[in-house]
């Protein structure tokens, strides 16, 4: 055997850190492993879908009132409302009182779902996101009922008034399918609600340094072309109903931009930044 003038060493494996353990970064919370993030996931899905379920069993007792919340409208554009609503299907009232109580359980429980969404996203936020989570979440509530009830108690009666014109001036005896009313009173008020949210995105990504006060009245013209084209898809076709839809748009095209210069001084101020420096901004 021959024998070398040194020894060779076994070079020690590398330790490979174990995937299961917690690990701090800045500050900004637990880092977890990939099946740890898929089970929270699978567990707020569990949640929301368990939500929904009583939700949905709560409304089924209360579908008739709901069907006449949203026709208590038509009691403004025809006399006989009851009559002037009809379904030719023969499980017709069946499924529509299947939709009302799922797009009532949706409502009851939608606060709750935002709330483990919030659970299960909080914890990959950094510090002054986290702080913007709360008040996000109060002011785009109230934003999307004030949408809605623009909607119902501004807006819809007019629209409807309009189809109704439509149909005398053609000639045409008027009978609507009240799985379409309710579809479309629904889709109505959903468009509105989430249009009404518009400043609080924009107003957010001023606040986190994406977007600057003055790419914000820069792009108005966008904003008004955005919800001119909302307004065509959404409100009835005659100009009157696009216009009387467009003017809460524009108020809050207006609103947005005040508000946006004043978020964007707030957020220098603490940052001890200069009133004319832009460089937090990555759109200018």
């Amino acid at each position: 055997m021959i024998r070398l003038p040194f020894r060779l060493r076994k070079k020690k494996p590398a330790e490979v850190p174990d995937s299961s353990a917690t690990v701090e970064e800045d500050g900004e919370g637990a880092v977890k492993p990939f099946w740890e993030h898929l089970e929270d996931l699978r567990w707020t899905l569990i949640k929301s879908i368990i939500v929904l379920f009583v939700g949905f069993n709560i409304c089924m007792v209360f579908a008739n009132r709901i069907l006449q919340f949203l026709t208590a409208p038509l009691y403004r554009v025809v006399p006989n409302p009851e009559n002037f609503l009809q379904t030719f299907d023969v499980m017709g009232g069946f499924m529509l009182w299947m939709k009302l109580s799922f797009y009532g359980g949706l409502v009851l429980g939608a606060p709750f779902i935002f709330y483990y969404l919030a659970q299960f996203l909080m914890p990959a936020l950094k510090q002054k996101e986290k702080k913007l989570v709360m008040p996000v979440f109060i002011y785009g509530t109230l934003l999307f009922i004030a949408g809605v009830a623009t909607t119902y108690y501004a807006l819809l009666i007019p629209a409807l008034k309009a189809f109704v014109q439509y149909n005398k001036w053609l000639q045409i005896q008027t009978n609507w399918r009240v799985e379409s009313y309710v579809q479309f009173v629904t889709q109505f008020m959903l468009a509105m609600g989430l249009t009404f949210e518009m400043p609080l995105v924009v107003l957010v990504l001023v606040r986190l340094g994406i977007l600057s006060a003055a790419a914000v009245q820069r792009g108005w013209r966008v904003m008004v072309v955005v919800c001119a084209a909302i307004a065509a898809v959404v409100a009835p076709a005659d100009p009157g109903s696009m216009l009387l839809m467009m003017v809460p748009m524009l108020v809050l095209i207006a609103i947005t931009i005040w508000l946006a210069w004043i978020v964007e001084g707030r957020r220098k101020k603490v940052r001890g930044e200069t009133a004319g420096d832009d460089s937090g901004a990555i759109f200018e």
